[in-house]
């Protein structure tokens, strides 16, 4: 630091630069320090309790060549090997005592760090495509502390999305650097190796060589040589990165295909582009007031013309891409394009496994947040205006810092989180179905268990109710809550009751994940059989259930001749 003429300090450009980045850093701890007693919840169980292969750093090639929730409930489709391999180091640094669970600190700890170094790369990009200083200050600090990436963050298994948004973030500042040959080609192999590393890590990186178009259009070239960076050079990243995409999407629908989660069939399109307007109008207000937040989000009961303000929303966003390409308002073009770019694959046109979700707005909102901060920054720019542009910045990161905080509480344990969620989605079946299992599973609560699965099957009933097309199907929620039902009502020696749930279960055709209800619900039968003294009846429920799982019941069909009690 060196004096004015006047006397006064003068910061030099570096140490401004790692200024900002410490308030950076600080705030996102600031923001996520609440969050790192939390226990584990929902899919941690899947992703990191039950993931035999994460526990033993000897696995690491096996996480190459399997789903991330294969321990979980039936076969998945999420291939996020490099997402497994943080899971994997997180657990051996937790060294957790033979036969028990380790801490869930470290792997909070690890999530912040990713998401604050997702912060801190998005600030590098921004220096790097010549934005002004106050949307280097302003953008990376607002998204640090947002509590929409709640989701993302605090919870472990969200941690795919500040990992794979750190990747994109990485390789599209490496992509962009300039100077020598030798230094291009080092920057386009470092950006190749990052896309790669962000696919392996969640799917969303798919949009990399989009994003990378749009910032080798607009981007300034700072080049040594005497004439701009020749036309090949600036898009070659962006075709190798396209065409690595295109490699990692075959790979994806065939040798990496794993299977498809039950989910409800696909919507019309009609109804998708009803609710593309519902959600992106919802996003946007999320972005905005981020109050309300929970996990499970549907567009039931939003009503109809909450789209139209989506897609006036929409509109103005488009002309103001059109408008700023035209004025030559470039990085206001890039952020837009960003958004949009980034948010169609979410937007709802494209079915997914859920009409929208808080976590998928990760990379959208830098985007966003990039493109509005540099139509605010011209109005900024006076000795009056910038104390107090600096003021309104910092004011709104401590509101947004203190809702992210008190989201963080949300996500405490699980009977916090899925009675936080059904408080604002009380027809979600799958929170009921999980909060069911907390409270048979670790709480003994089982006459709360039973409610909860009553309304799962009750919230299944209903749909079917409304469309008689789904009355021959189920899900995974619906078999499960009959099996629990069954083997609550069998220990609690209702047979009659339990054989009805039993005998739902075995009219079903035996097709992947279901055959291994069924072979649980012929054992369950079995005992009803057992207790009413029917043994023959009872050695054939046992065949079955060896013919359906020999691998769950490799006793089958031994049986005790004597009913139970």
């Amino acid at each position: 630091m060196s004096m004015d003429q006047g006397g006064g300090p003068v910061i030099r450009n570096h140490q401004l630069r790692w200024g900002i980045a410490f308030v950076i850093v600080l705030a996102g701890i600031l923001a996520y320090a609440n969050s790192l007693t939390n226990d584990y919840v929902w899919d941690d169980a899947s992703s990191i309790l039950r993931n035999q292969t994460i526990q033993d750093m000897g696995n690491i090639g096996q996480v190459f060549h399997e789903d991330q929730h294969r321990y979980g409930r039936g076969q998945g489709n999420f291939y996020r090997p490099v997402l497994a391999l943080s899971f994997m180091v997180d657990y051996a640094l937790s060294n957790p005592a033979p036969g028990q669970d380790p801490g869930p600190l470290i792997f909070h700890i690890t999530n912040t760090i990713w998401h604050i170094a997702a912060a801190l790369l998005l600030y590098a990009l921004l220096i790097r495509l010549g934005a002004p200083r106050f949307v280097q200050f302003a953008v990376p600090l607002i998204y640090v502390v947002h509590p929409l990436h709640t989701q993302a963050v605090t919870y472990i298994s969200g941690r795919g999305d500040p990992m794979a948004g750190a990747f994109v973030l990485l390789g599209m500042w490496c992509a962009l650097r300039e100077g020598s040959i030798g230094k291009r080609a080092a920057g386009i192999a470092a950006a190749m190796a990052c896309l790669v590393a962000g696919l392996l890590s969640k799917e969303s990186a798919a949009v990399f060589p989009f994003l990378l178009l749009i910032l080798a259009l607009g981007a300034p070239t700072r080049s040594e040589s005497s004439v701009a960076r020749p036309t090949l050079t600036r898009f070659m990243p962006v075709a190798i990165a396209l065409l690595i995409t295109i490699v990692y999407g075959i790979l994806r629908a065939t040798v990496l295909q794993f299977g498809e989660d039950a989910a409800m069939p696909d919507a019309p399109l009609g109804q998708r582009i009803v609710e593309t307007g519902q959600a992106l109008a919802i996003y946007l207000r999320l972005m905005v007031v981020p109050t309300g937040l929970h996990m499970e989000r549907t567009l039931d009961g939003v009503p109809a013309w909450v789209a139209g303000m989506g897609y006036g929303a929409l509109t103005v966003m488009l002309v103001a891409l059109v408008w700023s390409i035209r004025a030559k308002k470039t990085r206001i073009a890039m952020g837009l394009g960003w958004f949009l770019v980034a948010w169609f694959p979410i937007s709802g046109l494209i079915p997914l496994n859920a009409p929208m979700a808080e976590h998928w707005m990760y990379l959208p909102m830098a985007g966003l947040l990039w493109a509005v901060a540099e139509a605010v920054e011209p109005l900024t720019r006076s000795p009056r205006a910038k104390p107090v542009a600096t003021g309104l910045v910092y004011g709104a990161c401590l509101i947004l810092l203190v809702l992210t905080v008190s989201r963080n509480r949300d996500w405490r344990d699980n009977e916090t989180l899925f009675r936080d969620t059904l408080a604002h989605n009380p027809n979600t079946a799958r929170v009921h179905f999980n909060l069911a299992v907390t409270y048979e599973d670790l709480e003994g609560n089982i006459p709360g268990a039973q409610r909860h699965y009553r309304r799962v099957l009750e919230i299944y009933e209903e749909r079917k109710a409304e469309n008689p097309e789904l009355q021959d199907l189920y899900w995974d929620e619906e078999l499960e809550a009959h099996l629990s039902l069954g083997n609550i009502a069998l220990n609690q020696g209702a047979i009659d009751r339990a054989a009805r749930h039993y005998q739902t279960l075995l009219r079903l055709q035996p097709e992947g994940h279901t055959r291994y209800i069924m072979a649980e619900a012929a054992h369950g039968m079995a005992q009803c059989f057992l207790a009413v003294g029917e043994t023959e009846q009872a050695r054939s429920m046992l065949e079955m259930a060896a013919q359906l799982a020999p691998e769950l019941m490799p006793d089958a069909p031994a049986i005790q001749e004597s009913p139970i009690s």
